[in-house]
């Protein structure tokens, strides 16, 4: 095989397969898309000042609670609140009396802010950051609708506008008129948002990036391209994008947009009256769906390697209005092997709520071979460790060989596929060992290849450690 002009290094970080970025060829296998699972309600919007268009949800694991942000109301002209709930667990939530902001005349509410629908909270983990700042969130200006302000906080819970003025002005069209996401990237060293906005020739609903060092002064959005148009235009409208840090690999930023479907219809009038009677949002004139991108710290390019969709809308009439099935921004581990997601559930229905889904850690996607067998051979690259760690699962009548190559590929005397007795099983962290040990320090820093044998498997993600 023809040597790679740039060669990665790795280093010990964890590489999911979520993209082709360290496979070079695939024989016999493929990349797989796996699908997060019902785990039942994790809200209902079932309170006076809440209403079937809560929406714009941010869920956050910070130390030992599970924090949520969501709008409240869109209806009418009374306060449309930001909301709060917590959990212990990320399973069971519960509305705490916050007395912070009076609603029907009462202040006990769950209400963080009064007038603020598209509110969207993150953790400030920036060394040095003072504490009454340790929580940062964007909404749209309400004096300045087409533009985003920024908020501060010592708790998660009382907020203090950071400033009049704007902290993002809107520069291209429709922007911001979505929930707009920040966060503080380790990696890139800055504080990262992803936006709204519109792609004007093509009328397409996508998203754009920008960094800031100082959460005020950011650079001029930059629209993102997508691997399946190769360019800023996206194939599908992307209401949101709930772009974040994965928190096993936070180079990789996960991606969990609402694909929207306009004039689209699934039902008949009849059926969408019998679930929405009365839609102030579309009703059942379209339909949407959950997708999966990615992309990596720096880069302004989505992968879009999956256009299948991710979160299906469901059996039922009421999972096939608009607006419906979208995720929320924020993928949280809540047990041992899991990781949970939030799905918003009958927008613009009297049913409205937020259900919990599941999956395995790292299992977004994975390389798969069938009972047939196949290969998957990775790029070249460098690490640093000493042990290979894979996340995988086998049948009982599969299995997965590893093979250690030079950057040429030939195969590594020591670290060969005959040398490596069949992995079987089903693992979150396995070490990959050879007849003579697992030991791969000496190869550490230079390059080389992974050959994966696989029958009747899934890999979900490496790394060396």
């Amino acid at each position: 095989m023809p040597q790679t002009t740039e060669v990665p290094d790795i280093g010990s970080q964890r590489e999911l397969f979520v993209d082709h970025y360290l496979i070079d060829r695939l024989d016999g296998t493929s990349l797989k898309l796996h699908h997060p699972q019902p785990a039942g309600v994790a809200i209902r919007y079932n309170q006076p000042w809440e209403d079937r268009l809560a929406f714009y949800t941010t869920v956050l694991k910070d130390g030992d609670i599970y924090r949520m942000y969501y709008r409240g109301s869109l209806m009418g002209q009374r306060p449309h609140p930001t909301c709060y709930a917590e959990s212990g667990d990320g399973i069971h939530w519960t509305k705490p009396e916050l007395e912070l902001v009076e609603l029907n005349g009462s202040t006990k509410n769950n209400a963080i802010l009064r007038h603020n629908g598209q509110f969207c909270v993150f953790v400030d983990t920036r060394s040095g950051v003072p504490e009454a700042e340790r929580y940062k969130a964007n909404a749209r200006d309400q004096q300045q609708p087409s533009s985003l302000v920024g908020y501060t906080s010592a708790d998660g819970i009382r907020w203090t506008k950071l400033r009049d003025e704007p902290i993002v002005p809107m520069v291209l069209e429709n922007n911001f008129d979505s929930q707009n996401v920040m966060f503080w990237s380790e990696v890139e060293g800055c504080y990262v948002l992803y936006a709204r906005h519109m792609v004007s020739d093509a009328r397409v609903r996508s998203t754009a990036r920008a960094t800031s060092t100082d959460f005020v002064n950011w650079t001029e959005q930059t629209p993102m391209t997508f691997s399946d148009t190769g360019s800023t235009t996206p194939s599908q409208h992307l209401y949101t994008n709930q772009t974040h840090p994965y928190f096993r690999a936070p180079h990789i930023y996960i991606s969990l947009p609402g694909r929207i479907h306009f004039d689209r219809s699934a039902l008949t009038e009849a059926q969408s009256a019998e679930v929405c009677p009365d839609p102030v949002s579309g009703g059942g004139a379209d339909i949407s769906d959950g997708v999966l991108l990615t992309t990596r710290a720096g880069t302004t390019h989505y992968d879009f390697t999956f256009k299948e969709s991710f979160v299906r809308p469901g059996i039922g009439y009421n999972n096939w209005t608009s607006r419906t099935n979208y995720p929320a921004l924020g993928v949280v581990q809540t047990g041992a092997s899991e990781m949970s997601l939030y799905v918003q559930r009958d927008y613009d229905q009297q049913t409205a709520h937020l259900d919990r889904m599941t999956l395995r850690i790292d299992g977004f996607a994975s390389v798969n071979a069938s009972y047939a067998g196949g290969e998957m051979v990775t790029k070249p690259f460098r690490f640093s460790g000493k042990e290979l760690e894979i996340n995988y699962s086998t049948s009982a009548a599969g299995g997965i060989r590893v093979e250690v190559q030079e950057a040429s590929g030939v195969p590594v005397t020591g670290y060969t596929l005959n040398e490596c007795p069949e992995i079987i099983g089903d693992e979150l962290e396995r070490i990959v060992c050879w007849e003579s040990g697992g030991d791969v320090n000496r190869l550490a820093g230079i390059p080389i290849r992974l050959r994966f044998a696989m029958k009747d498997a899934d890999l979900f993600s490496l790394r060396f450690r």
